[in-house]
């Protein structure tokens, strides 16, 4: 038998509302089973469950700025509806640690210490491109990696686009070899194109054996996955090594002659959303930035109910005073370059709480896409050109 389908919307329909104001859920479905029918706060703090049988309206409000979330359920099908109250208020639970500064300071400082032993070794091109493996020796002991791709020839310095995947984020010679055409085509013009890399071991040439050398790694060190590593300090984190690996890396592209370093530029989503903003603070060198559905903002709020801090990472929750000197909205108070943002209503992995926690504290030029009634991968249409279209336009007019 097909599972129900089920369907939840809103009023108001904008999917937004102020604090107290009553927001009412309507769900329909194909059957007149009961449904499970959760109200939360963004889905941690739960406010109220019924059993319902379709259609149904069930009445809510939230007495703080934060996301209100219906979720329901039968069986393996599931619905979600999330509004904002007030998201435009909303800021970071727990404050930055006094120290937020001295720590990063003494951290470029520790990388400054270690020479920056930069390589690039030129791998197969492809047409109107030069493709290299480039790396650099990092703190802790270990080295970062990233691919780059310069244009052919140039008439002078170009643009550079700057990649951060998510998940794992791993790259591969072969899948790398895509991104030169398809940013060109988006951006109008031959671009530089660097893709970071992030576990500390060289890109694999082909992108069938990411997984399988990834998995060797995650054996080696004794991990689930590689954002577990080092969690008990600050400085054996992986993101400590990571984000100086990546500044490194951005440093010494960017003083490459073919660089035009007025104008680069970064795109990311979900844990390349935070690499994004990591960069806009700590490099100095992006000059705008697109940050969808960005990881690791309001690291805290899960303490007062506010939005779980990784549904699938309860590591997170144990160590989250670690978590903190990697807040990306604190990195956000820090960046005054314009960042376009998207989050999704419904997103499971990083939710619109603490989404608006971080483009709250932004303090440059900043634009926000509401995916509100989408999750964390899906977008509704349109939403991917405009990101693009906004930064090819930041680019400065008349540069080659």
């Amino acid at each position: 038998m097909d599972a129900p389908k089920i369907n939840v919307t809103c009023r108001p329909a904008s999917h937004r509302c102020h604090v107290n104001e009553k927001v009412e859920f309507l769900i329909e479905a194909d059957t007149k089973e009961p449904l499970e029918a959760v109200i939360s706060v963004d889905g941690e703090a739960v406010l109220e469950k019924h059993t319902v049988t379709a259609p149904a309206r069930l009445v809510s409000s939230l007495p703080f700025p934060g996301f209100l979330r219906c979720t329901v359920t039968r069986g393996d099908e599931k619905a979600q509806c999330g509004v904002g109250v007030d998201p435009d208020q909303i800021t970071p639970l727990i404050p930055e640690p006094p120290d937020f500064d001295r720590f990063w300071e003494e951290a470029f400082a520790e990388l400054d210490a270690v020479p920056a032993d930069f390589t690039m070794e030129r791998c197969e091109g492809i047409p109107g491109y030069e493709i290299y493996r480039i790396g650099c020796a990092n703190v802790n002991g270990l080295r970062a990696y990233a691919m780059l791709a310069l244009p052919e020839n140039p008439s002078g310095p170009v643009p550079l686009m700057t990649v951060f995947g998510g998940g794992e984020a791993y790259e591969a010679e072969d899948s790398f070899r895509a991104h030169p055409p398809a940013f060109e085509a988006h951006m109008g013009r031959p671009c530089a194109v660097l893709v970071y890399h992030l576990p500390p071991y060289p890109p694999e040439k082909h992108y069938a054996d990411c997984k399988a050398r990834h998995e060797k790694f995650l054996k080696e060190i004794g991990l689930e996955r590689y954002v577990f590593y080092g969690l008990d300090s600050p400085r054996r984190f992986y993101l400590y090594p990571a984000i100086l690996g990546c500044v490194r890396l951005l440093r010494e592209t960017a003083a490459l002659p073919v660089i035009d370093r007025e104008n680069i530029v970064y795109c990311g989503a979900s844990h390349g959303g935070a690499f994004g903003l990591y960069l806009c603070c700590f490099s100095g060198l992006i000059k705008a930035a697109f940050c969808g559905v960005p990881d690791f903002g309001d690291v805290g709020g899960f303490l007062a109910g506010r939005h779980p801090t990784d549904c699938r990472a309860p590591e997170f929750r144990e160590h989250w005073r670690t978590l903190l000197y990697f807040d990306t909205a604190f990195c956000a108070k820090r960046i005054t370059c314009p960042v376009f943002m998207g989050v999704g209503f419904v997103d499971d992995n990083c939710f619109p709480t603490w989404g608006y926690a971080i483009y709250n504290a932004l303090r440059g030029p900043k634009f926000m896409f509401d995916k509100i009634a989408n999750g964390h991968a899906d977008v509704p249409p349109g939403y991917h050109e405009m990101w693009r279209i906004w930064l090819a336009k930041q680019i400065s007019p008349g540069k080659p």
